[in-house]
Parts: structure tokens; sequence; C-alpha cells
């Protein structure tokens, strides 16, 4: 028996008659699945006729997905944004979304249990940095999530194609920053060290893309072999993606320098954050000698075992 307005609009997006039938239609009538920008032109098109049948506007966006879909996002102190970033990610076809709060002084707890589909994990002190994003991949019981943070208010158009990618063939699908960086004379040591990884990787192709951004999103294949404790330090996580042969891949653009909200341990040369990250990438490094054995089974070299080999013919 088909629903009646009133009956759908007090479900879930991901359970409503415009996401279930645009999939339906989507297989029943385009075959093979389509690419991201073909997709997004037909959910629009499915989406106007949706809403003038109805005889109203539609702000949600249907997604062509096979699989269900998560959100987890990382907050701390931000009741100026996180409010407008889960109403982004409730215009997407999402069947859970986690927000991890550590830290908070404000009002960030009463925001987020307003939103019907988010489940709240609270922690008064501070946790450190990436902790949530282990946390609520732990707790999220969907088959593939996108992680975004609190104090980034992100269109809903420019989240889709990461959801749509892990649902397809990709298993990491990468926030490409590229586009935004400066000149390779100014960029920063952070950039460098994302840069530098990818190259050992054999992935000079992914620039200096890197997990440690967001928005991101991993797929179930993933993230049934990834323990979740490992993406407490982004970068050695992409580095067991990599090494394990799933497809990484930098899927869409969206410019977080700029909104990105200002801290006193993100901002000025050699700050704190940037220290992590920088730690995080050695522990990336540490991760793909292990893996590839580059010290030999002795472990590391002594200096002169470096000058021999440097100097053998």
């Amino acid at each position: 028996m088909a629903r009646t307005e009133a009956e759908d609009s007090n479900l879930h997006f991901y359970e409503s008659k415009l996401q279930q039938s645009f999939v339906e239609w989507m297989n029943a009538n385009i075959r093979p699945r389509p690419e991201y920008d073909r997709m997004k032109r037909l959910s629009a098109a499915f989406c106007r006729g949706y809403a003038n049948a109805l005889g109203r506007r539609e702000h949600r966006i249907p997604l062509l997905l096979r699989g269900s879909a998560a959100a987890v996002v990382c907050a701390s102190s931000e009741e100026d944004s996180i409010h407008a970033m889960l109403n982004e990610l409730e215009r997407l076809p999402l069947q859970e979304i986690i927000v991890v709060l550590n830290g908070c002084r404000d009002n960030s707890y009463a925001l987020s249990r307003g939103h019907r589909l988010v489940t709240v994990v609270y922690h008064p002190e501070p946790l450190g940095h990436d902790v949530g994003r282990s946390i609520g991949a732990r707790l999220a019981g969907a088959d593939n999530i996108l992680f975004c943070d609190g104090d980034l208010v992100i269109p809903a158009e420019d989240l889709a194609p990461f959801l749509y990618a892990v649902d397809g063939d990709c298993d990491v699908a990468l926030n490409d920053l590229n586009g935004y960086l400066p000149m390779f004379v100014h960029q920063d040591e952070v950039t460098h060290c994302k840069s530098f990884l990818n190259m050992v990787l054999g992935r000079s192709d992914l620039g200096a893309n890197s997990m440690t951004a967001v928005p991101h999103a991993l797929s179930k294949r993933l993230l049934r072999e990834l323990n979740p404790v490992h993406l407490t330090v982004p970068p050695k996580a992409q580095v067991m993606a990599i090494l394990g042969g799933y497809l990484v891949k930098a899927v869409h653009a969206v410019d977080v320098f700029s909104s990105n909200r200002k801290r006193r341990d993100n901002v000025g040369r050699g700050n704190a954050v940037a220290g992590m990250i920088i730690g995080d990438h050695a522990e990336a490094l540490q991760e793909i000698f292990e893996r590839r054995g580059a010290f030999g089974p002795a472990g590391y070299l002594s200096r002169k075992d470096v000058a021999m080999r440097r100097n053998a013919i």
C-alpha cells in the first residue's frame, strides 16, 4: 500500500518515498551504474518532478546507493556551526549521524540532540584530534561512512560525491585540495609531508591529498578490515589502505581552507596541530618501512652501513 504524504514526512529521508522511488527508477532504467555527474543530473531532474507533482519545494538530494550510509561528525564547542552542518547532512539519505562531542563548553550538545537522526557521544574533556573518528566508526552500523568536522558547514551537494564514490568501486574517497594549494615553494611543512608520503607510496597522483583532511569517506570493504583505532592517525590509515590494495581516489574538491575555524593551536608556523600532523606522518612512514622491510630483517641501519651501501659500486 502506498504511503501518504503525511506518513512519508515522519520517516527519515533514506526511508522516504523520494529516495526509494529514485533508486527503483534508476535501477530499472539506467544501466550500467552512471558516473557521479550524470547521476547528479538525473537526481536533480527526478527531484524537480517529484516536488512539482506535490506542489512544494524539495531540498533533499536522492542518491543511487546500493548500501547504507552514515556520517561521523567530530566537534568541540561548535555551537555556531554544528546545527547548520547537521541540516546539510540530513539532506542526504543517511541512516545515521554520529556526533562525537569532546571538550565542549557550549550549547553543541543540545543543538545536536535536536536532530532526530543524530546519536551523540559526549566526553567532557578533550579526547585529542581524530580520536572522534575512531569512536564514530566503531559505533556506526552502516556500510559506508562519511567523515566531517562540526566547524565546517559544507553543502550537501559537496558531500554527496564522497558517499557515491565509496558506494561504488572506491574505498577511500578524498577531498581533492590540490587546486587550492599555492606553489610548492610557498607550501607549509604539513603539505610537504602529505605530498612526500604519497610519493613514497607510489601515489604521486594524489599530490597532497590525505585522510587528514575532511570531508572524506570510507567503504564497507575497508571498514571491515581496518581496525577503527587506526583512524586516530589518518596518514597511517591511508598507508594501510594503499598498501592493502584498496582503491584510494581524490573524488571531489571542497575548499576547507577559507572556512576552517582559526584556533590558538592551529595558526602560525610550527603550531601544535601542525606538529601533531607531522608526527602522524612519521608514524605513517614507519608503517611503510615495517611493511616493506625497508631496513632489512636486522632493523635500522647504522651510519656505517648507510655509508657502505651509498658508496657501493
